[in-house]
C-alpha cells in the first residue's frame, strides 16, 4: 500500500489537487485562497508547492494531497486513496491482511447487493418495473450510469443471495437484513418490492441505499432509507455529489431537489449540479460540503406544503453559514421530476428565475394575502426571521430596505422586529458571555511571561531552519544554526524542536511568507538567537537574585558569596 501512496504523490502535486477543488492565487513561492474548512472573508489557507502540504493560519487545517481530499470530500482514507487513484491513473493494490478489515467487508457487500439490485432489475420478469422507470424518464443509460435496480417482493432474496459468501452479522451491520423479532436466528430483507438507488459517498463507494415503492399501497413510506451504519451517516451525505461536485464548483451554484426520481431527471437534462436531500431538511455537515464547493445554492424542493417546510429549515440554516440561498419556483403540486417530463424548458426557466428567500416569500404572501393586516403578521412571522439569520450587514440592510418599501412603512420599523428576532436568539449567549470576567490574556507571573516569549523565539527559529533545509539554495548556515540552538538549550530540546514540533508545518509557512523576500535573513536568525539566550539569562538572574535574598534572610555567607559571583557573570554575559 506504502509504494502505491508513493506513486500516486509522485503522478499528483498539491496545486493538481487543490486547484480541482477551489481557485488558488499566486502569492511569492506559494498560493493562497479562501480556506474551504470554514468560513473566512480574506485567505488564510496556503499551499506549498515546494514541500506539497497546504497549511491554514485560521483554522489551523493541515497536511498533504491525501488529507485534503479526506477533509473536502468528507471520506475515510481508504476513500482519498480511491479518488486520488483514479485522478492519478495509478491502480490501488490491496496488501493481503491477516486482520479482518470491516469497514472494507461491508463496502464488499453493499457493491454486491447493488449488482443483486441491478441483476433484478434487468431480469424479463422485471419487463413492468423497466417500463414504469421509462415513463418517468429514466432511459437505459441513465439506469445504468446511476447503478437503479430493484429488490423483490420476496421476504429473504437478497439475503439467502449475500450468506452463501459473506457473514450474516456483517449483511446485518450494512442495514441490508433485519433480525425477526419472533425469531432470533431469522432474518429478512430490509427492502422488499422497491426501486433501488445507491447512495455513494464522495470517493463514489457504495455506503447505503434508497427504495422507492413500486406498488404504492397509502400503507407503506414512499421511500425508506439504510439505517446508520460504520459506513452511512445520512446527515453526512448527499445523492449524486459524487457525480455533481466538479460542476458545482464550475457553475458556481448547487441545486439541491429532495427525491432520487428529481435528481436523475435533472441531470438527464444537463443540470449536472443538482444533488439530492433524500427527503430531509438539510445538516450542517451537507452544506458545508455544498459550500467548499460554492456558496451558492437553488433548492427546488416540491411545491406542497411539506416541501416548503423542509427548504425553508435547510434555508434558514444556509443563511447562517453565510450561503446566498435562492427558491426555484414550481407549479403547484408538481415536482422537479413531473415538471422534466411534461416540459424541461419549464424547469430551465424555474432555475434560471429562481429567486432569494427572502424576495421569493414576500412575492408568496403579496400574491396569496389580500388582507393587508394578516399579510404584515405573516411577514413577521415568516420573512423577518430569514433576514435575521444574513450575517452579512450590507445584505441583510438590502432586504431590510425592500421589506419595507413593499410593505409601505420605514425601514426602522423593520429593522426593530430584526432586532427583537436577534436578541431572543442571543440571550443565552449574551447571559453567559457577561459572566465572564474580562482579562489580559497574558498572565502577570513573570515566569509565564518568560515562558511565552521563550516558545515564540524558539518557534520562529525552529521554522526558519525546517524552511531552510527543504529549499535548494538555504540562505543560512544551518549546521551552524543547530549548534548555535543545542548550546543554548541543549541537544534533546533543539532536537525536539526541529524536528518534533507538532506545529513546525504552521510555523514554516509563517517564516516563509516573512522572510522570502527578506535580503537579511542571515542577521534576523542571528538576532533571534541572541534574544533566545537573553531570555534564558534573564531567568537565570532572577533565579540567582531569589537565591541572594534567601541566603541574606538566612544569614550564610558563604552562599551570598556564591549567588554574588553568579550575579556577576549572568550581568556580564548579558551586558554583551
Amino acid at each position: 500500500m506504502s509504494s502505491t501512496i508513493e506513486k500516486i504523490k509522485d503522478c499528483l502535486n498539491i496545486v493538481d489537487v487543490v486547484s480541482q477543488y477551489i481557485k488558488l492565487e499566486k502569492a511569492g513561492n506559494n498560493l493562497k485562497a479562501k480556506c474551504p474548512f470554514h468560513n473566512e472573508k480574506t485567505p488564510s489557507f496556503f499551499v506549498s508547492p515546494i514541500r506539497n502540504s497546504y497549511y491554514c493560519f485560521g483554522c489551523n487545517a493541515s497536511g498533504d494531497i491525501f488529507s485534503f481530499v479526506e477533509n473536502f470530500e468528507g471520506v475515510d482514507f481508504m476513500g482519498a486513496l480511491k479518488i486520488l487513484g483514479e485522478k492519478s491513473g495509478v491502480p490501488i493494490v490491496f496488501e493481503k491482511k491477516t486482520v479482518k478489515d470491516e469497514r472494507f467487508c461491508l463496502y464488499n457487500i453493499m457493491e454486491e447487493a447493488c449488482l443483486f439490485f441491478e441483476k433484478n432489475l434487468q431480469s424479463d420478469s422485471n419487463n413492468n418495473i423497466r417500463k414504469y422507470l421509462k415513463k418517468r424518464g429514466l432511459d437505459e443509460e441513465t439506469i445504468k450510469k446511476w447503478k437503479v435496480g430493484y429488490s423483490a417482493s420476496s421476504w429473504s432474496g437478497l439475503y439467502d443471495y449475500l450468506k452463501k459468501t459473506f457473514v450474516v452479522a456483517d449483511i446485518e451491520k450494512a442495514g441490508l437484513i433485519k433480525k425477526s423479532e419472533e425469531k432470533n436466528d431469522n432474518y429478512y430483507d430490509r427492502f422488499r418490492d422497491r426501486i433501488m438507488f445507491p447512495i455513494l459517498d464522495g470517493s463514489g463507494r457504495i455506503i447505503a441505499f434508497s427504495g422507492r415503492i413500486f406498488k404504492e399501497d397509502g400503507k407503506n413510506a414512499k421511500y425508506i432509507n439504510s439505517p446508520e451504519t460504520p459506513l452511512f451517516s445520512k446527515s453526512k451525505i448527499l445523492y449524486g455529489y459524487d457525480k455533481a461536485k466538479f460542476a458545482i464548483r464550475k457553475l458556481n451554484f448547487s441545486i439541491i431537489v429532495e427525491g432520487q426520481m428529481d435528481l436523475l431527471a435533472s441531470h438527464y437534462v444537463g443540470f449536472v449540479n443538482t444533488v439530492a436531500a433524500s427527503g430531509t431538511a438539510l445538516s450542517v455537515e451537507q452544506l458545508n460540503l455544498l459550500r467548499r464547493l460554492s456558496n451558492n445554492i437553488v433548492m427546488a424542493f416540491d411545491s406542497d406544503s411539506a416541501g416548503l417546510a423542509s427548504s425553508g429549515k435547510s434555508a434558514m440554516l444556509a443563511l447562517s453559514l453565510g450561503m446566498d440561498v435562492k427558491v426555484a419556483r414550481l407549479p403547484f403540486g408538481e415536482d422537479p421530476s413531473s415538471v422534466i417530463l411534461k416540459d424541461k424548458n419549464i424547469w430551465k426557466d424555474a432555475i434560471k428565475n429562481s429567486k432569494h428567500i427572502v424576495d421569493f416569500y414576500l412575492a408568496e404572501l403579496f400574491e396569496s394575502i389580500d388582507d393587508k393586516r394578516k399579510l404584515h403578521l405573516k411577514i413577521q412571522q415568516i420573512v423577518i426571521p430569514y433576514i435575521a439569520k444574513i450575517p452579512n450587514k450590507i445584505d441583510q440592510a438590502h432586504f431590510i430596505s425592500i421589506t419595507a418599501a413593499r410593505l409601505g412603512v420605514s425601514e426602522d420599523i423593520v429593522w426593530e422586529e430584526t432586532y427583537k428576532i436577534l436578541e431572543l436568539e442571543n440571550k443565552n449567549y449574551n447571559a453567559n458571555y457577561n459572566n465572564i470576567n474580562s482579562q489580559n490574556i497574558f498572565n502577570k507571573d513573570k515566569k509565564k511571561v518568560f515562558l511565552l516569549k521563550r516558545s515564540s523565539i524558539e518557534d520562529k527559529i525552529a521554522s526558519i531552519i525546517n524552511w531552510q533545509k527543504n529549499t535548494d539554495n538555504p540562505i543560512i548556515d544551518i549546521k551552524s544554526a543547530i549548534n548555535k540552538l543545542e548550546i543554548i538549550l541543549g541537544i534533546k530540546r533543539a532536537e525536539y524542536l526541529i524536528n518534533e514540533n507538532k506545529n513546525i508545518e504552521k510555523f514554516i509557512f509563517e517564516s516563509e511568507l516573512i522572510y522570502m523576500n527578506h535580503k537579511d535573513l542571515r542577521e534576523d536568525l542571528d538576532d533571534l538567537l541572541r534574544h533566545l539566550e537573553q531570555e534564558y539569562l534573564k531567568e537565570y538572574m532572577d533565579k540567582t537574585l531569589d537565591e541572594l535574598r534567601l541566603a541574606e534572610a538566612e544569614g550564610d555567607s558563604d552562599k551570598i558569596s556564591e549567588a554574588l559571583k553568579k550575579h556577576k557573570k549572568i550581568s556580564s554575559e548579558l551586558n554583551k
